[in-house]
C-alpha cells in the first residue's frame, strides 16, 4: 500500500474519517488500481454519511477495470443504490468481468443483475426515463461523472479553498454546513482553526456548530474543544465526547426505536398484545432474541424509520450537548409513532395501524423532536404534492 494508503488506515482506525478520506483519495490519484484505497475511501465516506460521494466513488470503482474484485464493496453498493436498480445492475455486470469470483458468486451476481434489470425496465415502463432521471435515478456512468468535494480539493490550490470556505462561513446556514463538511477532509492547521471558531460563534446555526465539533474529530483533532450554545460555554473532550457525538442516531435512542417497531409488529400481528405489554415499558437495551426476530419479520418500511431518524438527528444536533436522557422508552416510541403517522397521512397514503398511544409525556417528546425540524409539516405537504403530481 502507498504512504497515503497507510496513513488513511491509521486515521480510519482512529475514527478520523475526514482525514482518512483525504488520504485514500490521494492514494487513488497516485495509483487508480489501488483496491485497498478504493475500499477505504468508500468506508470513510460511508461513516460520515456522505451518500452522494459514496455513490460516485462506487461508480468510479466499477468503471476502473484494473481494480481487483472486492466482495466487501457489494454490500456498500446494494445499500447505496436501493432506489437505482439500473445502476446497481450495471455495477454488478462490471464486477462479473473481474477475476477472483467463485462459480457460486458469479451465479448469484448474475441472477441479482437480471432481477435488477427487470426492475429497472418496469420503472421505465411505468414512469419513463426522463422522470426517473429528474428524481436522481441515473446510469452508472452518470454517477461516476458527478463532481464531489474531494475532486475540487485536489484540483484547487489550498489557499483558494480556504478563501472560498471563509466566504461560505459568512453566508446562510446551508453554506456554513457545506464549509464545515468540507473542512473535515482538509488536514491543514487552518481547518482546525476555522472549525474551532465555528464552535464558538453564537451567530452560526446551532446544528452547524455541532457538526463543526464532529468535523474536528473527523479531522483528527482530540482533546478539549470549547462549544458555545444557548449563551453558555461547554468544554467537550473529543477523546471521549459526552453525550455521544455522532452523525447517526445516538445509541441511547435504540431501545425506544425498538419499542416503536415492536408496537407496529403488534399491530401487524407478528407480536401479541401480551408480548408488547411485557416489554413496552422496559428500558432494556435489547429485546429478547425471539421477539427481535418477530419484529424483524414484520418488515417495517425503512423509509418510515428514516423519517424518525432524521427528526432525532436534527433535534440532537440543535440542542447538543443539552440533550435529554432517554428514559421511559414507551413514551419516546409513542412520540416517534405520532410523527410517523403524520408523515404517512401527509403524503397521501393510508396509515393502517390505528392511533398511537398518547399521553402528556409522549406529546412533550414529540414537540421536542419537532423543534429541531420546524419545517417538518411543510416538507410533508410538498412531498404530498409531488406524489400527487406524479400519480396524475
Amino acid at each position: 500500500m502507498s504512504q497515503f494508503g497507510d496513513l488513511g488506515r491509521q486515521y480510519l482506525q482512529a475514527e478520523s474519517y475526514g482525514a482518512a478520506a483525504f488520504c485514500f483519495y490521494r492514494a487513488i490519484v497516485e495509483n487508480q488500481e489501488n483496491g485497498n484505497a478504493w475500499n477505504g475511501l468508500v468506508l470513510a465516506l460511508s461513516l460520515m454519511r456522505k451518500e452522494y460521494d459514496v455513490q460516485t466513488i462506487l461508480a468510479r470503482f466499477a468503471m476502473q477495470q484494473g481494480v481487483a474484485y472486492d466482495k466487501d464493496m457489494i454490500s456498500f453498493a446494494l445499500m447505496m443504490w436501493r432506489q437505482s436498480p439500473g445502476a446497481m445492475a450495471e455495477w454488478l455486470r462490471r464486477m462479473l468481468t473481474r477475476g477472483g469470483l467463485s462459480a457460486e458468486e458469479k451465479q448469484a451476481l448474475t441472477q441479482m443483475a437480471e432481477e435488477l434489470e427487470q426492475s429497472y425496465r418496469d420503472l421505465v415502463e411505468r414512469y419513463g426515463e426522463e422522470l426517473l432521471k429528474r428524481q436522481g435515478i441515473l446510469s452508472l456512468s452518470e454517477y461516476a461523472d458527478r463532481r464531489i468535494e474531494l475532486d475540487w480539493l485536489m484540483a484547487e490550490p489550498l489557499d483558494n479553498v480556504f478563501e472560498q470556505v471563509k466566504v461560505w462561513l459568512e453566508q446562510d446556514a446551508e453554506s456554513v454546513l457545506t464549509a464545515v463538511r468540507l473542512l473535515c477532509m482538509v488536514p491543514d492547521p487552518r481547518s482546525e482553526k476555522l472549525l474551532r471558531r465555528v464552535c464558538r460563534n453564537e451567530e452560526i446555526d446551532p446544528k452547524a456548530r455541532t457538526h463543526a465539533l464532529l468535523a474536528l474529530r473527523w479531522l483528527g483533532v482530540r482533546g478539549n474543544v470549547k462549544l458555545n450554545k444557548f449563551e453558555e460555554s461547554f468544554v467537550i473532550n473529543l477523546d471521549d465526547p459526552k453525550p455521544e457525538l455522532t452523525v447517526s442516531v445516538p445509541e441511547a435512542y435504540k431501545p425506544a426505536l425498538d419499542r416503536m417497531k415492536l408496537w407496529i409488529a403488534m399491530k401487524k400481528g407478528f407480536v401479541t398484545p401480551e408480548q408488547y405489554e411485557r416489554h413496552a415499558s422496559t428500558d432494556e437495551k435489547e429485546l429478547p432474541a425471539e421477539l427481535a426476530a418477530k419484529v424483524e419479520e414484520a418488515d417495517i418500511p425503512g423509509v418510515l424509520q428514516e423519517v424518525v431518524h432524521t427528526l432525532i438527528r436534527a433535534a440532537y444536533d440543535k440542542y447538543y450537548p443539552l440533550v435529554p436522557t432517554i428514559k421511559g422508552t414507551r413514551q419516546w416510541s409513542a412520540a416517534f409513532l405520532m410523527l410517523m403517522k403524520d408523515y404517512v397521512e401527509g403524503i397521501g397514503e393510508e396509515w393502517p395501524y390505528g392511533e398511537p398511544e398518547r399521553d402528556e409525556t409522549a406529546v412533550g417528546h414529540r414537540n421536542w423532536l419537532l423543534s429541531g425540524s420546524p419545517d417538518y409539516y411543510d416538507s410533508i405537504k410538498a412531498a404530498g404534492r409531488l406524489r400527487a403530481g406524479q400519480a396524475g
